[in-house]
């Protein structure tokens, strides 16, 4: 009997897991692709309009490049360590190999607000995730939306 529960324990578990695994390989291929800053802000400071227009993105599997002047003035490598579709905000932490803080997790929360819309919103290395999307002044957070390019 107690063998009978264990086995019926253990198959949920993993039928849970397989359900989280599928859950972010959907959430991977909605990011997949070019995308182009469409707004955004910084410590509570609306990104201007020179900023916007040569914001871009493109993601093939867990990795990224962003070019984003205001973060750097060379294009960020960027990997998804772990993403997490469950939880409400969507969280990510992912870590950067170039740019300012490479090498360093940074955590952040993010929403698809369709197909070709999404947006984002991390703190920067060692503080806490966001809880909204928006920023203040002294956080160091930063808010991006990504509209799916139309190339």
């Amino acid at each position: 009997m107690k063998l009978r529960i264990l086995v019926a324990m253990m198959a949920v578990l993993l039928l849970a897991a397989d359900a989280k695994d599928d859950a972010v390989a959907g959430e991977l291929q909605k990011f997949a692709g070019d995308w182009v800053l469409a707004g955004g802000e910084k410590e509570g400071q609306k990104l201007t309009q020179e900023q916007i227009k040569v914001g871009k993105i493109n993601w093939k599997g867990r990795d990224c490049v962003v070019v984003t002047p205001h973060q750097s003035p060379d294009p960020i490598k960027g990997t998804l360590m772990s993403i997490d579709p469950t939880k409400s905000p969507k969280e990510m932490d992912w870590i950067r190999s170039t740019g300012p803080d490479a090498g360093k997790p940074f955590k952040a929360i993010y929403e698809f607000i369709s197909n070709d819309e999404y947006r984002v919103c991390f703190a920067p290395p060692g503080k806490d995730r966001p809880k909204e999307f928006k920023t203040q002044p002294g956080t160091g957070q930063m808010m991006h939306v990504w509209k799916r390019s139309k190339k």
